[in-house]
C-alpha cells in the first residue's frame, strides 16, 4: 500500500517523512478517485441486487440494509469521512493536526469495516472465494510491484503499468464484446469496502502514531456525539431494512427477466399469448420463454450448484437488461438476439430429451 514511498527510495533514495499514501500527484489523484467514486458505484449497484420476494435468506437482508433508502443517515457520515480523507490526501501538513479531520478518517475506518463485513456476509452463500481473491489482490500486487522495482526501476515499472493494464483491458473488452470491462467493474464494486478499509486504516494508524496526544474534555464530548449519531443511523438502517423486506411479495414472481421482457414485444412478431399467473396477474408468454425456462430447469436437475451460481449472476444481469426493454420495438430486437440461444438450447435439449417440446409447452400455461 506504500508503493510511492518504495518508488522514491528506489529512484533516488530521498529521505523524507513517510506518508500513508503516494507522494506523486497522479498517485494521490488515483487514491482520491477510488475513495470517492467506488462508494457511489457500490450503492448504485445495490439497486440491481434487490430481492424479488421474501426468500428469508440472509444475503437479501444484507442487500436491503445497504439500500440507499436504509442507509440515508449513514450518507452524511460517509461524506464527512471522504471529505476528511481528501483534505489529508492533498494537504497532509495542514490538516493532519486537525482533530476534526482525524475523526473523519477514523469514521471512514469504522464505515469501511462495517460495509466489508456486510459484503462478506452477502458472499458467504456463493461468492466467498471470489471475494477472498479480490480482497487479497492489493497484498499480492504489492509483493509483485516491490519485486519488479527491485529488478528494474520504479519509473520503468510505472510506465509499463500505464501501458500494460489499459491495453490488456481494452483488448479483453474488444474480444469479449464488453464482458471483460463489466467484470472489472463488478470486481471493483465488490472490492470497494475492503480496499477503502485498507486505505483509511493506513491513514488512521499514521495519524494516531504521529498526531494524537491528550484526550481532552471537548474531544470526549465530540466522541460521545459521534457514537450517538452512529447508533441513530444504525437503528434507522435496521428498521428500514425490515420495512423494505416486509414490502416485498411473499411469493416468487416469474423470473426469466430477459425472456419475459422480450415476450412483451409485438404479439404477432414474438408469437406471444397472455396467461394468468397463480397470483391473479397476467403475463405475456411465448415459445422462447418456455424453452429457455426449460433449459434452466434442466441445468438445475443436472448440476444444482452450477445452477445456483448461474442463477445468482443472472438475477443481477437479467434484471438490469430487462429494465432496459421498455418498448415493444426494443423487445422485438431482444427477441431476435435471443433466437440463436433458443435454437442452441432446443437442439441440445432435444438430443438429451426427445420429448422436450411437449414438456416445455406445459410451462407458463393457464
Amino acid at each position: 500500500m506504500e508503493l510511492e514511498t518504495t518508488s522514491n527510495q528506489a529512484d533516488g533514495g530521498e529521505s523524507s517523512v513517510s506518508l500513508p499514501f503516494p507522494k506523486t500527484w497522479w498517485g494521490r489523484v488515483l487514491y482520491g478517485l477510488f475513495i470517492t467514486f467506488l462508494p457511489v458505484l457500490s450503492f448504485t449497484a445495490v439497486e440491481s441486487l434487490k430481492p424479488a420476494w421474501q426468500t428469508g435468506r440472509l444475503p437479501d437482508y444484507v442487500i436491503l440494509f445497504l439500500f440507499p433508502e436504509a442507509s440515508l443517515f449513514f450518507f452524511p457520515l460517509l461524506a464527512y469521512s471522504i471529505v476528511c480523507y481528501l483534505l489529508l490526501l492533498f494537504m497532509p501538513t495542514r490538516f493532519a493536526g486537525s482533530f476534526v479531520v482525524r475523526v473523519g478518517i477514523y469514521t471512514g475506518v469504522v464505515l469501511a469495516l462495517q460495509y466489508s463485513i456486510l459484503v462478506l456476509m452477502y458472499s458467504l452463500d456463493s461468492y466467498i472465494y471470489v471475494i477472498i481473491l479480490i480482497w487479497i489482490f492489493p497484498f499480492v500486487y504489492s509483493i509483485i510491484y516491490r519485486w519488479a522495482i527491485a529488478r528494474w526501476t520504479a519509473r520503468k515499472v510505472n510506465r509499463g503499468l500505464f501501458i500494460l493494464i489499459p491495453g490488456v483491458l481494452l483488448i479483453a473488452t474488444l474480444i469479449t464484446g464488453g464482458s471483460a470491462a463489466f467484470l472489472v467493474l463488478v470486481a471493483l464494486t465488490m472490492a470497494a469496502p475492503f480496499w477503502s478499509l485498507l486505505l483509511s486504516l493506513q491513514a488512521a494508524i499514521w495519524l494516531f502514531k504521529n498526531h494524537e496526544t491528550t484526550f481532552t474534555l471537548p474531544r470526549r464530548f465530540g466522541l460521545t456525539a459521534w457514537i450517538v449519531a452512529y447508533a441513530a443511523a444504525l437503528r434507522f438502517d435496521i428498521l428500514k431494512m425490515y420495512e423494505l423486506y416486509a414490502a416485498l411479495p411473499p411469493t416468487p414472481p416469474a423470473d426469466c427477466y430477459i425472456a419475459t421482457a422480450t415476450a412483451r414485444g409485438h404479439p404477432k412478431f414474438v408469437r406471444a399469448w397472455t396467461v394468468q399467473r397463480a397470483d391473479g396477474k397476467s403475463m405475456q408468454v411465448n415459445k422462447q420463454l418456455q424453452r429457455l425456462k426449460c433449459a434452466e430447469l434442466a441445468v438445475m436437475a443436472v448440476n444444482p450448484r452450477l445452477h445456483k451460481l448461474l442463477r445468482k449472476m443472472y438475477d443481477v444481469i437479467g434484471k438490469c437488461l430487462a429494465r432496459a426493454i421498455q418498448s415493444p420495438f426494443i423487445a422485438d430486437a431482444a427477441y431476435l438476439i435471443l433466437k440463436p440461444w433458443e435454437g442452441l438450447v432446443g437442439v441440445v435439449l432435444k438430443f438429451v430429451v426427445p420429448e422436450i417440446d411437449s414438456f416445455s409447452s406445459k410451462l407458463y400455461t393457464n
